[in-house]
């Protein structure tokens, strides 16, 4: 039977993702960080199929500090102060990312639109659909997910997780663009950002937009101009590549400003700049190298 250009794609991607060195991976995660002039660190993240797959020195909060986390915040700990993250079922603060990543069943008491009706939905059989329609991996394929800084990171991941404003998702968009000349199609919610934001990228092999959940921003430090973005790693040597040259030719950071000399004033300006001594007349033009394009 012949293979579709999806499980071709899929298998070619995989190959490239596992050719990726640690060294590789440190080097070109840090390369993105900085030339967006980061916040915080993008994060790697690598679903585990069982206890014997956390990376050493990985930080279990149930286990090494007492207290449960939410997943945002699990994130946040690894993209603002370093740690490297193990969640498992018992580590979890928040029901969606147990449900999202597989690691227990979706109950009928979820999938009738309970947990959202009626607080934030305010008909019962819309907040069905919501449920119903959130991302999810299958069940038992994971038990635990990880997460480190890109530069430190001593796993491959599975994605590559950044809080960026949206000057950074400009610039990262235009890279996806140059790389291949598709879009992003992303599944936007309010809700669950932990699983918008790797759910349907590791189901799709793709690169995904995810908006900050509430979750996110109250317990776990989203700043409001933020929005998630993720990239998968296999393309991490094409955005490097696209970067070095969007950055030489009028793509890059900063963009550039351009500013309109004497700009037309208030009646009122400029006749109070006369009263008090200016000289308000416009110069001669002047010859200035704008950016071309």
């Amino acid at each position: 039977m012949k293979e579709s250009n999806f499980v071709i794609k899929n298998k070619i991607q995989k190959e490239k993702k596992m050719n990726l060195s640690l060294d590789n991976i440190h080097e070109m995660g840090e390369k993105i960080e900085y030339w967006l002039r980061m916040r915080v660190h993008p994060i790697a993240v690598k679903m585990l199929k069982d206890k014997d797959e956390i990376p050493e020195g990985a930080i279990k909060p149930l286990r090494d500090w007492g207290h449960k986390y939410s997943q945002c915040q699990a994130f946040a700990k690894s993209q603002r102060d370093g740690f490297t993250m193990a969640m498992f079922l018992e580590d979890s603060w928040c029901p969606e990312p147990v449900l999202g990543y597989g690691w227990t069943k979706r109950a009928k008491h979820f999938l009738e639109g309970n947990h959202r009706y009626p607080d934030s939905i305010r008909k019962l059989e819309d907040a069905a659909r919501w449920c119903k329609n959130m991302p999810y991996l299958e069940y038992g394929k994971y038990k635990g997910i990880v997460s480190a800084p890109i530069g430190s990171c001593n796993f491959v991941p599975d994605v590559i997780l950044m809080h960026v404003n949206g000057m950074m998702t400009s610039e990262l968009t235009i890279v996806k663009n140059w790389i291949d000349g598709n879009d992003i199609q992303a599944q936007l919610s309010g809700h669950a950002a932990c699983v918008y934001a790797v759910v349907p990228a590791l189901l799709k092999n793709k690169c995904t937009i995810t908006i900050p959940c509430k979750g996110d921003r109250r317990l776990a430090g989203a700043q409001d101009d933020e929005i998630l973005y993720t990239i998968v790693p296999e393309l991490l040597p094409d955005f490097v590549e696209g970067i070095d040259f969007l950055q030489d030719h009028n793509w890059g950071i900063p963009m550039k400003q351009e500013y309109k000399e004497e700009y037309n004033l208030k009646p009122k300006y400029a006749n109070f700049g006369e009263r008090i001594g200016m000289d308000m007349t416009n110069s001669p033009q002047r010859g200035q190298n704008f950016q071309k394009y």
